[in-house]
């Protein structure tokens, strides 16, 4: 701001020209006198310095906040003595209120929310290795049975989920596209167990859920051999090998999609059937093609076939629920006619669990499982 010269004049108390206007104790036209008296200075005229105003600033503790109140700190306050709410130069701390508590609560939990369903996605969502692999080579099922009850003792040992470390092995050897017959057993746990948690975070999750469903479901059903264990004791009455894929004449040209457990005597009627699951009987009765057989149905889903028998056991109907090693009849040779046909006394056996990657019923060879029952049964 701009300070005119006449001012100036007049606060040092030299003579200008008035206005006109008369102030008590002087004269038209001039300043009056005061101050040190007819020197005309007056201190009252001088501009006034004043100091900036101290303030403290804001601290935050938290949840509390420590404001200072007034224009100076008090005596207490410099001394470190702690300071009084209500007195001028003191600081008071300040509790949040109960309406803003439950707000920043709130808060809290949709951050929370909103992150654990952001994590859930990215699990779901996240790269990784995708596992590609034909339905056709998922149902041949060619993994080495020897392989199943090591993995199933490793898992145990090691505390990891058996159904996923039999997925990853499965997964890295793409399905065994190739019948396997031996395999260097020795490797797994080095190479399977031991990295098992660096294999499993390279591949995605949402692809390998499939699989490791369709084989938690598989090995938690599965839990007596279909022929006693009595038959057992000396000299095993039966026999069978992985047959999945011959081709049937019988009716057409076809593929089996089972495994024949074939009667080393021969005789019909001779060895029993027990059921390997609980489940409810969905079939039960004749078939042109399969003779007398049993469907059974667990409560994951999972269709189990026995076909061919001789005869059913007494009582068996449709509608029933039985429990694993209950009765289902007698090896036989029927099939293609009331009578009979020339082949020789077997079982077959098929198994079609309920998976997600492909439509209709599927079936899975089960070789590999029922040598991993055997080994129980002989152990």
């Amino acid at each position: 701001m701009s300070v005119r010269s006449r001012d100036i004049k007049r606060r040092l108390g030299i003579r200008t020209p008035g206005r006109g206007r008369v102030r008590r104790g002087g004269s038209p036209g001039w300043t009056s006198m005061s101050g040190f008296g007819k020197m005309g200075f007056s201190a009252s005229h001088l501009p006034r310095f004043r100091l900036p105003k101290f303030r403290l600033p804001r601290f935050r503790f938290g949840q509390f906040s420590l404001r200072p109140k007034g224009r100076a700190l008090s005596g207490a306050a410099r001394a470190g003595k702690p300071y009084k709410s209500g007195r001028r130069g003191a600081s008071a701390i300040r509790l949040p209120s109960i309406r803003r508590i439950k707000e920043r609560l709130f808060k809290l939990s949709v951050f929370m929310v909103i992150s654990l369903v952001a994590f859930g996605a990215w699990q779901l969502l996240r790269p990784g290795i995708r596992v590609r692999v034909s339905p056709d080579v998922v149902a041949a099922f060619r993994v080495p049975h020897r392989a199943i009850g090591l993995l199933k003792d490793y898992s145990a040992a090691n505390n990891i989920p058996f159904a996923q470390l039999f997925a990853v092995f499965n997964a890295e050897n793409e399905f065994f596209p190739e019948k396997s017959a031996v395999y260097d057993l020795s490797v797994l746990e080095s190479m399977y167990v031991a990295d098992f948690y660096r294999i499993m975070r390279r591949y995605n999750t949402r692809s390998l859920a499939p699989y490791v469903n369709m084989f938690e479901n598989l090995f938690d059903e599965l839990i007596v051999f279909p022929i006693p264990a009595a038959w057992y004791e000396h000299e095993p009455a039966i026999m069978f090998g992985d047959s999945w894929g011959v081709e049937h004449n019988f009716q057409g040209n076809r593929m089996h999609m089972g495994t024949a457990v074939i009667d080393r005597e021969n005789i019909r009627g001779r060895v029993p059937v027990v059921s390997m699951t609980h489940g409810n009987i969905e079939e039960a009765g004749w078939n042109n093609q399969l003779g007398y057989f049993v469907g059974i149905t667990t409560s994951n889903g999972t269709y189990y076939l026995y076909a061919h028998l001789d005869s059913l056991a007494p009582g068996l109907a449709a509608g029933q629920h039985i429990q694993a090693g209950h009765p289902l009849g007698y090896m036989g040779n029927t099939g293609g006619g009331r009578g009979g046909r020339s082949f020789p006394v077997h079982l077959h056996i098929g198994i079609s669990p309920q998976v997600d990657f492909t439509r209709g019923r599927f079936w899975i060879n089960p070789y590999p499982l029922l040598r991993y029952l055997e080994s129980r049964l002989i152990s």
